[in-house]
């Protein structure tokens, strides 16, 4: 199952959002899921355990992508190049990772799979970016600040930049990371909060998310970002 990586940047783009997450109960983890494609998210990354069952519960998550018409899955927090390519052969449309890895680019780039390396300082994203890197995943984004975002961005237009750790959702504070360039925010625990999850509040889970999305749709008009 192939997919065409401008279309995943285009996902990601017009949400706004990477939703991340992983939950040893596969029920937990569907309906998570499919909490974020109610919401309208088209595109999910699939947490890496460092271990074959959890490449067991992504084999299981390919396999009800019919539930999910247009749905992108992809894996992150891949460490190597035998589990990026493990993970790909399963099925993964995207591989992203916590750190920059020659050879992870390397089998990304022979099987045309969107790449996104971890990258915390300027040299890495410009070496990210001479094997290829159009995507960066920028660790620890809430620690680097937009301002980081900003002059990555004025240096590298071409490059999409996705903070991560961002814990302040009001809209004043996501406008300064869309205004700095920021492709989207990557998300995971802020929202999917352990508590929450533990209790089943499905309820609650949603509407945090419905009223994140809300901001960041809000933002993304007022600095005319809507495809």
């Amino acid at each position: 199952m192939s997919v065409n990586k401008r279309d995943v940047i285009i996902k990601i783009r017009t949400s706004g959002v990477i939703p991340v997450f992983y939950h040893p109960d596969m029920d937990v983890l569907l309906r998570t899921l499919s909490i974020n494609y109610q919401c309208g998210l088209r595109t999910f990354e699939f947490m890496h355990q460092r271990d074959n069952k959890g490449l067991r519960f992504f084999e299981h998550l390919v396999e009800k992508l019919d539930d999910f018409p247009d749905l992108t899955l992809g894996v992150g927090t891949v460490l190597d190049a035998t589990m990026t390519e493990r993970y790909i052969k399963a099925g993964a449309q995207f591989i992203a990772s916590p750190f920059l890895r020659t050879d992870m680019g390397q089998v990304c780039k022979e099987k045309n799979i969107l790449w996104m390396p971890g990258c915390t300082t300027l040299e890495e994203i410009e070496k990210s970016k001479s094997l290829g890197a159009t995507v960066i995943n920028v660790l620890p984004g809430n620690v680097l600040g937009y301002e980081f975002i900003a002059s990555v961005n004025k240096r590298y237009p071409e490059l999409r930049l996705l903070p991560s750790g961002i814990t302040d959702f009001r809209e004043g504070t996501l406008a300064k990371w869309f205004e700095a360039g920021a492709l989207a925010i990557k998300l995971g625990a802020q929202i999917f909060t352990r508590e929450e999850i533990a209790a089943k509040d499905w309820t609650k889970i949603q509407k945090n998310l419905t009223d994140l999305l809300n901001n960041i749709k809000k933002v993304q008009t007022a600095l005319n970002l809507i495809l």
